[in-house]
């Protein structure tokens, strides 16, 4: 049981809504990190340490559709088997306005026809 959940706010490419993101989990009562994603990438850091994760959005790249297809594909492709075991764990991800379009470009949602690359929880 975690008595503080660490929450991971991806930063980078676009999003421009994470200390917005970070200021509402912690009134929430959690301890959430600005997490650039290359950092994760590079080994920097690692989704082990976080209970939850979430996408912020903020207009990334303009609000028209596609605008998280960056991101996502980053994530997909840069930190597959990182966002795979997380969400095997059963961990809560959340995306926010663009977050959520990045969440559906990497394939984690599902239900969308030959974009879920990930596993559904247990």
């Amino acid at each position: 049981m975690v008595d503080t959940p660490r929450v991971a706010v991806l930063s980078g490419f676009g999003i421009n809504c994470e200390t917005e993101t970070i200021a509402v989990f912690e009134m929430a009562g959690a301890k959430a990190d600005r997490v650039h994603v290359n950092r994760l990438v590079n080994g920097e850091m690692s989704l082990d340490d976080y209970q939850i994760m979430a996408v912020p959005g903020g207009f990334s790249f303009g609000d028209h559709l596609g605008s998280g297809r960056l991101m996502g594909n980053r994530l997909r492709f840069g930190l597959r088997e990182q966002v795979r075991a997380f969400v095997k764990a059963g961990k809560p991800v959340i995306g926010i306005c663009n977050g959520f379009q990045v969440l559906v470009k990497m394939g984690l949602l599902p239900g969308i026809p030959n974009t879920n690359r990930f596993p559904r929880p247990k």
